[in-house]
């Protein structure tokens, strides 16, 4: 992704967004729902949102996800 398209994608963030701090004190939790089949997104919309846009963040998840997986 290009310096311009991560300008563009940060600038059109989600007004839902919880930010990185909100979502790493919770991201324990909504890795737990996921895992367990329960629809995290529609319990934690804010989180749901910010992993979509936040790569650093959405790498972090997909971490604890397989870590958690094993």
């Amino acid at each position: 992704m290009s310096a311009r398209e991560r300008l563009e994608r940060f600038l059109h963030t989600d007004p839902a967004d919880s930010g990185c701090a909100e979502t790493m004190s919770l991201m324990h939790v909504f890795a737990e729902l996921v895992l367990s089949g329960v629809d995290a997104a529609a319990r934690y919309p804010r989180i749901a949102a910010h992993l979509a846009g936040c790569d650093a963040c959405n790498e972090d998840f997909t971490g604890l996800l397989a870590a958690l997986s094993r």
